[in-house]
């Protein structure tokens, strides 16, 4: 069955759509001025062409064989199987592909991952681009992926990917999403971005709503500018800056040098020993294990007798402080009993509280944070510590949907469970302004607050690794999140503590992202450590004035502080798979040295006109360039010095 084509122009840019169905009469299909080329044949595939490429498209994959559609007359293009309907509707730059399942369990299309993708979830590996790194299905929602690094997501995830072909492609809100991302053909690079929904775990079934498969499929010039026009009409920008004490000077937290062995003279003792050394603060961070009992939010008096009268010397010695807060309480501490008589923590359809667990205990409420009652009463706690000790802020722990209860339910759209749990925890801790962090964001882009990095461990690799921190910080870009706090400098030191290059490295990294966390100790190391990593302070507190202004152009456009290569050369395959160098806004270029023993290293120029710190010598971009005799001491960047 063979019919000529039908023409169609969405805002100046020429699509051409091939839809595969069976037994459609391409004569009598509803166009409701949908000028396009539309071409049925047997099979199944929708096609998106445009002036750089093309979006192809296996859809209707769970359809029965043998399905029949016939037209019908919703949006700009309809079809309808009995068991299931699509519908495509035309939205700006994009086109709205809307499956609705009348008797089908299941509902899967899957995009072909041509080119180059980013975005989508947070990952252990951090692959830049996302192909680099097939992944086996698993529910898409925020997750501490540490738990399980082969298969979750992490707590700072959007449906939402971009690629190198001018596509873009946004999963709608409440739709109960699993992911998966395959190898089909062996080459060890993903092949397809599949989408599936279906009602099963930890997705809910709500009555009366029918299973659907909603996502935008919007199209541009290049990948910068699909971005630039798709963002915004699926997320908000930040609404300000913020602290800018924390832009300029590093945090120091407890965490790496006592873990959980945290006392009032050991934090007195490691603040005075940063101030010794000649370093700068934003703030001390008290970090676990401060509390009689996990969530009780009462100071132990044994470890800190006087909690005011040690954060009123700080005060005094020039520190601010800020202690370490999750949304737990374990069943053995005092305050379980009453938080679970009011019904603060996520209780099942029955009303009954549901105990989860978590890395510090085995058995525990989580608090509601879609129950008001339970958000006062939880953040009140947090204002008396406030007023009663002088805390000046808090540092804000988990959050992820994956710590629920297997049994729950929110006070929310049942259409939005689970993930919307980290967005009502992100909304309440944020009353607590600029100077708080989060490790999870998911439509939370709004709020002017620093979102961590997940514990990075203390190894040189992409295993959660050293490698892993510039694909993290442009994917956390990407994703709307510009504010981003860099895990401890050197990582977490779980098994082992990094080594001197490998701390030095870190630290260098660290430079021109926006913040900067130390935990692990310079003066642990030796005297030529603490004066790299001085030098990295300085140099960073010379930038704040260009992070600033950047924060302020997210604010008004979202463009990502620090910005992928191709955000100056999004048609260049050099500048496309660059994933171990940044841009801090257009003009600066940090290229740190994350491999042991590197004595060179490649650097990817976009174009214009580029020199080097440290050289007189001016290079001409685009071009890939070797910089050699690097030392320890090497801190690589550039600035460029003609525009375009």
């Amino acid at each position: 069955m063979q019919s000529g084509p039908i023409r169609f122009l969405f805002l100046g840019i020429s699509l051409n759509v091939l839809f595969f169905a069976r037994c459609v009469d391409l004569q009598s299909l509803p166009t409701k001025g949908f000028h396009s080329n539309i071409e049925i044949v047997e099979g199944r595939e929708l096609r998106i062409k445009h002036s750089h490429g093309q979006v192809n498209i296996d859809w209707g994959l769970t359809l029965p064989e043998g399905a029949e559609g016939v037209n019908c007359t919703e949006g700009n293009f309809c079809l309808d199987f009995d068991v299931a309907k699509v519908v495509i509707t035309q939205e700006d730059h994009c086109q709205k592909v809307s499956w609705t399942a009348r008797n089908l369990t299941e509902l899967k299309d899957c995009v072909l991952l041509e080119g180059h993708w980013y975005g989508g979830g947070e990952q252990v590996t951090q692959p830049w681009p996302i192909e680099k790194a097939p992944r086996r299905e698993t529910p898409f929602v925020t997750a501490d992926m540490l738990q399980k690094k082969d298969l979750w997501y992490g707590g700072v995830s959007e449906a939402y990917w971009i690629s190198s072909q001018g596509a873009a492609i946004r999963v709608e809100e409440g739709i109960p999403l699993f992911l998966s991302v395959p190898d089909n053909d062996g080459d060890d690079l993903a092949d397809q971005l599949c989408l599936s929904s279906r009602f099963e775990d930890p997705f809910s079934a709500p009555d009366g709503v029918d299973l659907t498969l909603n996502y935008y499929v919007c199209t541009a010039e290049n990948v910068k500018e699909v971005h630039l026009a798709t963002y915004p009409k699926f997320f908000s920008n930040p609404t300000g800056i913020p602290d800018l004490r924390m832009l300029r000077d590093p945090i120091w937290s407890t965490w790496a040098e006592y873990h959980t062995k945290v006392n009032d003279t050991r934090v007195w003792d490691f603040a005075m020993a940063i101030k010794d050394n000649g370093f700068n603060n934003s703030q001390v961070e008290i970090d676990d294990n401060w509390e009689t009992c996990y969530g009780n939010a009462e100071w132990n008096p044994e470890r800190f007798p006087d909690p005011a009268r040690l954060v009123d010397d700080l005060h005094n010695e020039g520190f601010r402080v800020t202690l370490w807060i999750h949304p737990f309480i374990n069943d053995n501490c005092e305050s379980f009993s009453y938080a679970d008589e009011k019904g603060y923590f996520v209780k099942d359809a029955q009303g009954v509280t549901q105990k989860t667990h978590w890395w510090q205990g085995l058995s525990a409420g989580i608090i509601d944070f879609t129950n008001p009652a339970a958000v006062g009463w939880w953040t009140q706690r947090l204002v008396d510590i406030q007023t009663s000790t002088g805390i000046d802020s808090f540092k804000f722990d988990a959050g992820e949907s994956s710590w629920l209860p297997k049994v729950f339910t929110l006070n929310v759209d049942e259409r939005l469970w689970p993930s919307v749990y980290t967005q009502y925890y992100v909304d309440a801790v944020s009353e607590f302004g600029g100077m708080i962090e989060t490790r999870v964001g998911q439509g939370t882009q709004r709020h002017p607050i620093f979102v961590r990095m997940l514990d990075k461990d203390s190894v040189w690799g992409t295993d959660n690794g050293l490698r892993t921190m510039i694909p993290s910080l442009l994917h956390f870009g990407i994703l709307g999140y510009p504010y981003v706090l860099p895990d401890m400098i050197g990582g977490n030191a779980y098994v082992l503590k990094p080594g001197e290059e490998l701390f030095v490295r870190w630290a260098q990294a660290n430079t021109f992202m926006p913040a900067l966390q130390f935990s692990i100790l310079p003066w642990g190391f030796n005297e030529q450590v603490v004066k790299r990593c001085q030098e990295v302070t300085s140099l960073h507190t010379e930038i704040i004035p260009l992070i600033s202004k950047l924060g302020q152009e997210a604010i008004e456009t979202g463009a990502p502080i620090m910005r992928p290569t191709w955000w100056l050369c999004p048609d260049l395959e050099s500048c496309l798979t660059a994933d171990q160098q940044f841009l801090v806004g257009d003009d600066l270029l940090s290229v740190p040295v994350v491999f042991k023993g590197a004595s060179e290293l490649s650097v990817v120029l976009p174009p214009g006109d580029w020199k080097m710190a440290g050289s007189e010598t001016i290079y001409k971009g685009p071009n890939t360039i070797t910089v050699q005799n690097i030392t320890l001491d090497s801190i690589v960047y550039f600035t460029r010095v003609t525009s375009l």
